[in-house]
């Protein structure tokens, strides 16, 4: 329905809208701040569309869902994070760049990854990245071809697994991991071996591997883990890159933090239908009440508390 329903002005729905447009006179003050986020996803249209055209090894890759598969563990986490292209200037104000899927990728765009990394950001790449360049024509000398230097590994033959099969995962992964869709025979040249495969046509080769580089740390993920152990291999990916969540929350609710010239924004996000209690103090922009210690988060609904800086905290 629109905003102002057949009903009329006796509806939900208006009702609703009356009270969106009371908060936001409340939140006017947030306008012109801007995100925090120590962690950056790396999303390129041009990789997407090459990656779905056809004749790709797997008839089952999907950008944004290699994307989101990330993004989804991250977000659970309670880890904020900006979406970056490949040659983004200025990616050292990020610890942690993570690029899921960059199957298409220019020299500019890898030189730029690599510098981040070399300069001592961490840098966490996903299977079949870096394997042409701007004009879709494969790297040759093996993959995953823009990155090899970077991860410090080697691959000669991809082993894609048919729809449906999964293989199991060995190492600093949780007892039962498995991952399906893709696999990769790959040789070390400088990384170590995080997990391997447990089983399969490729048992004993490595899965997931870590790499130092420059002043910084490189990691591959050669295959699509279950939900769960990405979560746990990205968990360690944050830890070394010394990230982690704003707050400790409960599950089911989004935090996320807006920096103004004078205080943070922290907008805090029910999505478990539970409501929640957060640790907090400033003032509930919403409500107009003070905050102490703690703020109620209805239940599916939002809270916004204004932080002050101190008068000695420097701006950034």
């Amino acid at each position: 329905s629109a905003m102002l329903p057949h009903a009329g002005t006796d509806s939900q729905i208006w009702r609703d809208v009356v009270q969106l447009g009371a908060d936001l006179r409340s939140l006017a003050e947030v306008r012109g701040s801007t995100g925090v986020a120590e962690v950056a996803i790396v999303w390129d249209w041009n990789a997407r569309w090459a990656m779905e055209q056809p004749c790709q090894p797997h008839g089952e890759l999907r950008f944004q869902d290699l994307v989101r598969h990330w993004y989804a563990a991250l977000w659970r986490a309670g880890v904020a994070v900006d979406f970056v292209r490949p040659d983004t200037p200025d990616l050292d104000r990020y610890r942690l760049v993570l690029a899921p899927s960059l199957y298409l990728v220019d020299d500019a765009g890898a030189a730029n990854l690599a510098g981040f990394t070399e300069r001592g950001g961490t840098l966490a790449v996903g299977f079949h990245s870096g394997a042409v360049d701007e004009n879709c024509h494969v790297r040759l000398g093996g993959y995953p071809g823009a990155f090899r230097e970077i991860l410090g590994v080697y691959s000669d033959e991809l082993f894609p697994l048919l729809p449906g099969r999964s293989v199991g995962l060995a190492g600093q992964v949780p007892q039962d991991a498995t991952a399906d869709l893709w696999t990769e025979r790959l040789r070390l040249t400088g990384a170590e071996a995080i997990a391997t495969y447990a089983d399969g046509p490729l048992a004993g080769v490595p899965a997931i591997t870590r790499h130092s580089y420059g002043s910084g740390t490189a990691w591959y993920l050669a295959t699509h883990p279950d939900p769960t152990t990405l979560a746990t291999v990205l968990q360690r990916v944050c830890q070394d890159a010394g990230v982690g969540p704003e707050r400790e929350v409960p599950a089911g609710v989004e935090v996320v933090r807006r920096r103004g010239t004078d205080a943070d924004y922290l907008f805090l996000i029910d999505h478990s239908g539970r409501g929640a209690e957060v640790p907090a103090d400033g003032v509930e922009l919403l409500t107009g009440k003070p905050v102490n210690g703690s703020v109620t988060v209805p239940e599916g609904g939002v809270a916004v508390v204004r932080e002050e800086f101190p008068a000695s905290t420097p701006r950034k």
